[in-house]
């Protein structure tokens, strides 16, 4: 009997696990961590993602689907975590079937039983292989630059090539570029300052001239049967590599200059990654090539993208400045295609270069402002000036629905595409960088407009920026002064309708300001790292209306007071809360400490011994606006929390039958963690009537008391 609820519970937590794997939207596999790790489930999104189905998944061990060989100890940490309940985040080279391994981020939540043992593992994996490389890239292209931009010597150049390969691949690989000189020689470069017994040259004959002659990159599993100089063998053998990928670097003439040595372990599914990879790094080292025979070539290729072929941001902000140096004024357009990332992911990067090539020169064909200059922004965006002193918006609108008409030819496929335009202008008071972030800030709130849409920077956007400027002005005299006060909300019992408790809210009228909206002074206070000493005032305010109660006989109800996560950073924090309490005499068991969800950004063994703490004193520990979050799970189950307040978005869309499941779900979850459930938002008897169906037993909002002032409770509380 007890081993058939046990087989129920485990069903009943598969089930809540699977729900939350679907609500994440992402890949992710559910294993069995009792029985050697075993897949139990994966959705077809992972099946996609590694090209595999589900029966060849199922009943694999998941840590068999990652490269073991040079990551064993990210592996053996990540199960070690796992088993001691933690959650876990990891980048690792995962693999793929038939297909080459991909960089996957994946996020372990674990899941224990009552006997804090790890059942179940749900581990979400996404594939950041073009963020991974796209990231390396541009910091191996500013490095570059900057190289280039300070002047400094052609080997220094080779060496930050040699050394960023070497620190993206460890220890995959080791590598050597080998550039033409004089003399029918090579020059060599290592990422390593000196390495014994390497010369710095060595003559271009037999195997490297072949490389550098055909043109195309040669892939070898044993170095010994090529002929290549000895202590270049020695070099590779040094760091136990027996392979080598050789690849022939090209300038923009298609000329080869030279050739990578790439020497790693044989994984001949590699191939297309590498030669994709080198062929843009290649293109880095011709630039520094180039520089060093032709200066000014050089300083008019560092203005320039080098996988779209495009003007890039400095030479874009070096244009525009000129512009507004003569007096010109204009606009500032970003314009990002909103299917971007989606076509990254499913063709790969080369395939987002193309697309913003294609729109780039969609738009110059299209264009009908001459003095129009286009340029890359990021990695998935555009930038365009504008020199006028009129708005052309209307023309700019038909212009970009125009270019959009017709599919984009991506890989051979035909793909169509909505763009997304944030526009700012600028002018002799308005700075070119300002100018920029307006226009970025505009395209996010394009973002969530759906279809091609544009927006433009307005003044009131600026205000918003001002009045948080002036809020934080005002903040520290504010608290100085004391001028936070605090309003309350009952909640109550849904059975009886009783109140059960009062959570403690902070309200702030200034006297310059007026009165200030907790979401616009909460999010500042935050930034400045002033939440704690508004947390505290707080605190300090209910403590002393406990204390007065108490003092006139009258019955004292718990409060809970919001607490930022940052007092979880502050080593004093739990005996000051005990010596604030007991400085006013009150119980601790009369005050709840309420922490958003994300408490999961702090350090788990911290916040466990903190709240831990807490409890031993006798304060109860809440959880605020659960389920808005990512990472609730991963805690929730470890930290001895003893109340689970739903989120509102939850509750007003209780009628819609997947958030009706999810709220049952934490309900459910709430239950069996033995804590307490709270439904916060109710603002109807419909409401309250399926809360209670569902088993949730306290519930807060407009339906039973708005927020009020202290005094207006006291009346309440005694009749």
């Amino acid at each position: 009997m007890v081993t058939k609820s046990m087989d129920i519970q485990n069903e009943m937590l598969l089930n809540t696990i699977r729900k939350l794997g679907d609500n994440s939207k992402e890949s992710y596999v559910i294993f069995d961590v009792k029985n050697n790790h075993k897949i139990l489930e994966c959705n077809d999104s992972f099946c996609a993602l590694t090209n595999t189905t589900h029966t060849q998944i199922l009943e694999n061990d998941y840590f068999s689907l990652l490269l073991n060989e040079d990551q064993k100890a990210t592996i053996e940490m990540i199960k070690q975590k796992i088993h001691s309940g933690v959650m876990v985040q990891a980048k690792l080279h995962h693999k793929c079937l038939n297909k080459p391994p991909f960089w996957a981020e994946i996020q372990a939540l674990p899941f224990q039983n009552s006997k804090n043992e790890t059942l179940y593992v749900l581990l979400l994996v996404k594939d950041v292989t073009y963020y991974h490389t796209e990231d390396f890239l541009m910091r191996l292209e500013k490095a570059m630059y900057e190289a280039i931009e300070k002047d400094n010597p052609f080997d220094k150049k080779m060496s930050i090539i040699c050394s960023g390969l070497d620190e993206f691949f460890m220890p995959n690989i080791v590598s050597m570029v080998l550039v033409k000189a004089e003399s029918n020689q090579l020059q060599v470069f290592t990422g390593k300052s000196k390495v014994k017994g390497m010369s710095e040259r060595c003559e271009s004959k037999n195997f490297y001239d072949q490389v550098i002659q055909e043109g195309k990159s040669i892939f070898i599993t044993n170095l010994d049967d090529i002929d290549i100089p000895l202590e270049h063998k020695n070099f590779a053998n040094a760091s136990k590599k027996t392979a080598g990928w050789f690849v022939p670097i090209r300038n923009q003439q298609q000329q080869s200059i030279g050739l990578f040595a790439i020497f790693l372990k044989p994984h001949p599914n590699d191939k297309e990654f590498f030669e994709n990879m080198f062929s843009k790094i290649g293109s880095l080292v011709a630039l520094a090539y180039s520089y060093a025979k032709t200066q000014k070539m050089i300083w008019d290729l560092a203005y320039m993208d080098i996988t779209t072929g495009l003007p890039n941001r400095h030479s874009f902000l070096n244009k525009v400045e000129k512009d507004k140096e003569r007096g010109r004024c204009g606009y500032i357009k970003i314009l990002k295609p909103s299917e971007f990332h989606q076509i990254v992911e499913l063709y790969g990067r080369e395939a987002g270069d193309e697309l913003l090539r294609q729109i780039a020169k969609r738009l110059n064909e299209e264009k009908d402002e001459y003095n129009e200059y286009i340029a890359r922004f990021t990695s998935s965006s555009l930038i365009l000036s504008s020199v006028t002193s009129q708005a052309t918006f209307q023309n700019y609108e038909k212009r970009i629905k125009e270019i959009i008409r017709q599919p984009f030819i991506i890989g051979g496929k035909q793909i169509y595409i909505t763009l997304k335009t944030g526009v700012a202008f600028y002018n002799d008071d308005i700075k070119i960088a300002d100018a920029i972030r307006f226009a970025d800030n505009a395209l996010s709130f394009a973002a969530n407009k759906p279809g091609t849409h544009m927006e433009i920077f307005t003044q009131e956007r600026n205000d918003v920026l001002e009045q948080q400027m002036t809020v934080l002005n005002h903040l520290s005299q504010a608290l100085k002064n004391k001028e936070i006060s605090v309003n309350l909300q009952p909640k109550v019992d849904l059975r009886t309708g009783e109140i059960q408790s009062i959570e403690a809210l902070a309200r702030w009228i200034s006297p310059k300001l007026g009165f200030v909206s907790p979401a616009v002074f909460i999010p500042v206070a935050e930034s400045a790292g002033k939440v704690r000493e508004i947390d505290v005032q707080i605190l300090e305010i209910v403590l002393s209306w406990l204390a007065e109660r108490k003092k006139m006989g009258k019955n004292l109800v718990r409060v809970a007071v919001n607490i930022s996560p940052d007092h979880f950073y502050y080593v004093h924090f739990v005996q000051d809360i005990v010596n604030l309490v007991r400085k006013f005499d009150i119980d601790p068991e009369y005050i709840i400490l309420e922490v958003t969800e994300n408490i999961g950004l702090v350090d788990f063994q911290s916040a466990f011994t903190i709240i831990q703490e807490l409890k031993s004193y006798g304060f109860k520990t809440s959880v605020d606006d659960f389920g808005t979050g990512f990472s609730s799970l991963s805690y929730l189950q470890r930290l001895p929390f003893t109340e689970l307040k739903i989120d509102r978005s939850f509750i007003n869309a209780i009628n819609d039958a997947a958030t009706l499941a999810i709220v049952r779900s934490i309900i459910q979850l709430a239950l069996n963690l033995g804590m307490t459930s709270v439904a916060e938002g109710i603002e109807n008897e419909e409401q309250v009537e399926i809360l209670r169906a569902l088993g949730c037993t306290v519930g807060q909002g407009y339906f039973y008391y708005k927020p009020m002032p202290i005094e207006q409770l006291d009346k309440i509380l005694d009749e």
